[in-house]
């Protein structure tokens, strides 16, 4: 029987390590899970991107043709917003002695780190496009259900029971468990509530993050509400009722490895390719809350 040898492309494999941080970054994320994600750009000339937003026309108005008048037009407008593909990138350095040493799990822990690197400045970009919204309300005291129905009324849904996720800072938790409207996530059967939510307040489902930010005098916590399900399923994901968040993916998490003899170091590099947009301004609210004296 042949020897075995285990070869540095066994230990350092691009190919393997960028479907294996691509995998960690699907999971740690709490916020991008929330955007559409686009791919349309994959594959294609081009680094921009322009989203339309149709404009309502109105409703019909009464009309009777026996008066001999014609119906008045109305004028189809749009708005739009052009961005560039960037690319949020990440490279750590290890030296030969490392993994010779055989302590630890440097090209792990690399694995690791990068995933995290990388995850953070995706759920960065889709948090801070979520607080581009312009609909905003500003409540009386702190974290509430009242504060909340105020915010989510300013949908405006005509049906009851579509889906929404709030987003709140960890130090607004003990306040809200302690409201007498609020559902924790065991009160409700296994597949039902949102992943990794801890329950569920006038209609929106709860998920904590320190990405969470306060306005700029630090008086109020500005808490995004994200509509999640489309008012219609015949419009959905059209130009008619786009979705409130969309990553407009180029390239998904790609790893390079480089290797400088003469200095017995390994770069390993991860890079990703996308945009990310509000491209429905209508289905994300900014509920503001007094922030606690602890906080």
């Amino acid at each position: 029987m042949a020897n075995a040898y285990t070869k540095l492309t066994d230990i350092i494999n691009p190919e393997v390590m960028g479907n294996m941080i691509e995998a960690k970054i699907s999971a740690l994320c709490k916020i991008t899970p929330y955007a559409k994600v686009d791919t349309t750009l994959e594959g294609v000339p081009g680094d921009t991107k322009t989203v339309p937003s149709w404009n309502y026309v109105g409703d019909a108005e009464d009309f009777s043709p026996e008066d001999g008048n014609e119906m008045e037009t109305a004028k189809l407008t749009a708005s739009s917003t052009t961005f560039t593909i960037k690319c949020a990138g990440k490279s750590i350095a290890i030296y030969q002695t490392a993994i010779n040493s055989g302590l630890g799990d440097p090209i792990g822990q690399a694995n690791a780190q990068l995933a995290k690197a990388i995850m953070g400045k995706v759920d960065n970009d889709v948090m801070d496009a979520a607080y581009t919204a312009t609909t905003e309300v500003t409540a009386a005291g702190q974290i509430g259900y009242k504060g909340i129905v105020d915010a989510v009324a300013k949908f405006e849904d005509e049906e009851d029971g579509i889906e929404k996720v709030m987003f709140i800072h960890p130090n607004q938790e003990a306040t809200l468990l302690k409201d007498a409207d609020f559902l924790s996530a065991d009160k409700f059967t296994g597949g039902v509530a949102v992943n990794g939510a801890i329950g569920k307040i006038a209609g929106c489902w709860v998920k904590k993050s320190k990405k969470v930010k306060k306005d700029g005098t630090s008086n109020y916590w500005m808490n995004p509400i994200i509509k999640l399900e489309p008012d219609s399923s015949e419009t959905e994901y059209t130009e008619t009722e786009l979705p409130a968040l969309t990553i407009f993916l180029k390239k998904n998490t790609q790893v390079d490895h480089e290797w400088f003899p003469k200095k017995q170091r390994h770069d390993i590099t991860a890079a990703k390719y996308y945009g990310v947009a509000l491209t429905n301004a209508s289905k994300v609210v900014i509920a503001k809350f007094k922030v606690t004296a602890t906080a």
